[in-house]
Order: C-alpha cells, then structure tokens, then sequence
C-alpha cells in the first residue's frame, strides 16, 4: 500500500508541474453475459474467453445447459473433464520440470501450487463440472454478441452467488438482487474463478503467468512517464527523471517557458514510433536484469480538452523470448473539475510547494494557470488510482492459482 501511494504521488506531483471490440447495446434489459447464435438456431448465453477465426469459446452453466440444450450438453460434460485431467497434468508435469525459482515467497507459492494441483488430479476422476467449455468452429456459428466486461463479470457473480435463471434474466434484474445481496459485481468473483474447470495452457500462457508471480511476490519493475519518454520508479530507481519533468512541464506550460527550456517542440503524448522505442529500452533493462515481466504507466495530458489520460500496461516475456502486453488499461479524468479534498493534499505537498512558488518567482504563470495545473494533478490522481485498481483485479484474479482462468479472461478490458 505504501508503494502505491508513492507512486501515486510521483504523478501527482509530476501532472502538477505539467498541469472494447463489442456489439452490445446498453439498453436496461440488456441480458448479462455473451450470447451466441448457432445456425440451427440455437442459442447459448455465458462467457466469452476466446475467439478467432476458427473457432469461439463459451464457458456456460452445466446446470443450465442441460435443461435447454441436452445433446449438446452430453457431449460436452465428457470433453470438459478430460480437459480439466489435461489441464492439471499439464501443470504438475511442469511445476516439476522447472528449477526451483528464486526467492523464498515466489519458491512457497510454487511449491503450494503443485501441492494444490496433484490434490485435485487425484480427485479428478469423480470431478463435476459446473461449467462447461464449448469450443465451437466459426463455420457452425452464426453470431457473437459479446458483451461488455461489466455485463460479462456481472454473469460471473450471478452464477458464483447461485442465482434463479441466471442466463435468461436482465442485467438489472440481476444487479438488482446482487445488491439485495450486499454484494457489488465488480471485477471477478474468486469463488466462480475457483471453481473453472482446467484447461491446457499455452507456453506463452504459462511464462506469462510466471512473469505476473515473479512481479507480484519478487523485486518489482516499474516505469513511468509520458510521450516518448518513460524514468524507472520504485526503490530500485537510477534513471534520471530530469528529462521526463522537462517535457511534462512543457505541456503544461510550452507557451511561458519555452525559451527557458529550449526550442523542442512539445508532443501530444509522442508518436507510436517514439513510444515504441521507450518501451523497446524498458526491455532491455528487465532483459539485463533477468526480469520476466514489468510494468508501464503512461500520462498524457490534453491540454485545450483539460483531461488527463492514464495508461498503464503489464510486459511479460513469453516462452519464445518475445515480450507482449498481456494487460493493459485506459482511464481518463477531467481536469476542469474541482476536487478541493485532493487539491488540497497537492498544496501541501512540500515538493510541489516547492516548484509552484518558483514558477510564481519566474512570473511565468498566473494563479489561473497554477490553480489548472493543480486540478490537472487532482485528475491525474483519479485516473492513477482508478488504473492501480484495475491492475490489482487483473493481478488478484490470476495470482491464486497457476491452473485457471485462462488469461484470455481478462483480455480486452
């Protein structure tokens, strides 16, 4: 928690100094989950995880399944328990394979999880699915209509809170209850998660699990920063954040200090190309320092909108050695809205204090501007916390077990 709010700062102090692919409609009885059509007509309601141009797959309810489309429920119990004996194979087979990894949290964690994956392999004969994977060729299908990561969460904890007809009821209808409940459908439910059947994973699934441990339980490695431009954060730290406050503060200010600070042009949160190589030299620090995965957090300020957009994005190297975004999250905040409790903190915030009185000193800006700059911190905060949030769902959905979900879960949001 420390560390958060650290790093949360950092931006603070920094936005201060610089001032999904759906076809869902949002209607208000809009049924919760992904829906497919199939071209005899049928129709199947659950969760979307993967989908390509060969083939989609659904996770539904065996329960509900078995009442409206027994055939193909007989045929697809048998095949999801095969995949689940696969799946925890697979997993212990490697969890044994591999070196003991480094570090005495991440070696319990590892040793915890073949523990916990031999139990259920020898109990996996008499397992009972309660959902299903169906895996369907694009050639049987006829429709997607895949919904949105709130409407496709809410199924989740309809079905981890084993409500009536979950699939054939209206997301309100359903959130309606869930309240009833005390219970808010936000991110997804551990108790549905722990109780996916298994599946085999990818070695690129399964180094990207790696990487995501290796961050969460081990030494961390940040990098944040905008444009082109991206500084190592963390107590690991060495890299020159100079150059980053240079160029947030010519956003914030490009028309008063220009001469003071040089005749380079400011960038509207840099070209792709220039992001790319930021990124590219992120790389090559975690591959010097034998790191498997890192994360990113860009800022990048509108100035003339007054909106503050934070992104942050989770790198992980994958079996073949390639990195790739396996996470990644956008949140915007408006800057023209006053938020006096954070204001208030960033005034006092003895560093920002500190670089404000000496813009004052300079005469470079008015109180208007410094009060927009402050309210530009106050939206970047918002949007930080907000990104820090769903970093820590993604993290918390995947950390308790290497066998499930599958990380497609996620992907998209």
């Amino acid at each position: 928690m420390q560390t958060r709010r650290v790093a949360c700062w950092h931006w603070v102090r920094i936005a201060v100094i610089l001032a999904a692919v759906t076809s869902t409609t949002h209607a208000a009885d809009r049924l919760a989950g992904d829906h497919i059509t199939l071209r005899n007509g049928a129709k199947l309601r659950g969760v979307l995880f993967e989908q390509s141009d060969k083939s989609v797959t659904l996770l539904v309810s065996a329960k509900w399944l078995s009442t409206t489309n027994a055939k193909l429920h007989q045929s697809s119990r048998p095949q999801t328990v095969d995949a689940n004996i696969a799946g925890l194979e697979q997993a212990v087979q490697r969890l044994k394979a591999e070196p003991p990894p480094a570090g005495e949290a991440i070696a319990a964690f590892y040793k915890q999880q073949l523990e916990d994956a031999q139990d259920e392999l020898a109990k996996a004969d008499d397992f009972e699915p309660e959902f299903l994977w169906l895996t369907l060729p694009m050639k049987e299908v006829a429709r997607v209509d895949a919904a949105t990561p709130e409407h496709r969460q809410l199924l989740a904890w309809a079905w981890a809170e084993g409500l009536d007809r979950a699939e054939a009821r209206s997301a309100e209808d359903l959130s309606r209850d869930l309240k009833a409940r005390n219970v808010s459908p936000i991110g997804w439910p551990l108790p549905f998660i722990e109780r996916l059947p298994a599946r085999e994973q990818t070695d690129n699934e399964w180094a990207a699990r790696h990487a995501l441990v290796e961050y969460a339980l081990g030494s961390r490695l940040d990098f944040q920063g905008t444009g082109d431009v991206l500084a190592r954060t963390g107590k690991d730290a060495q890299a020159d954040a100079g150059p980053l406050l240079v160029e947030l503060l010519k956003q914030q200010l490009q028309s008063q200090l220009g001469d003071l600070l040089g005749d380079r042009p400011a960038k509207n949160g840099g070209n792709n190309a220039a992001k790319s190589e930021s990124l590219a030299k992120a790389i090559q620090t975690a591959e010097s320092e034998k790191r498997n995965g890192f994360r990113v957090t860009r800022l990048e300020l509108a100035i003339e909108l007054q909106q503050a957009t934070v992104t942050t994005q989770f790198v992980a190297r994958l079996a073949d050695g390639s990195w790739r975004t396996v996470f990644q999250h956008t949140e915007r905040a408006d800057a023209k809205l006053a938020r006096p409790e954070i204001e208030k903190r960033i005034q006092d915030d003895p560093q920002v204090k500190k670089v404000l009185d000496l813009t004052r000193q300079l005469g470079v800006a008015g109180d208007g501007q410094i009060q927009q700059a402050i309210r530009f911190g106050a939206a970047t905060m918002i949007a930080q916390q907000n990104c820090d949030r769903e970093f820590a769902a993604f993290r918390d959905v995947y950390l308790p077990s290497l066998v499930r979900p599958t990380l497609s879960i996620i992907r998209g949001n």
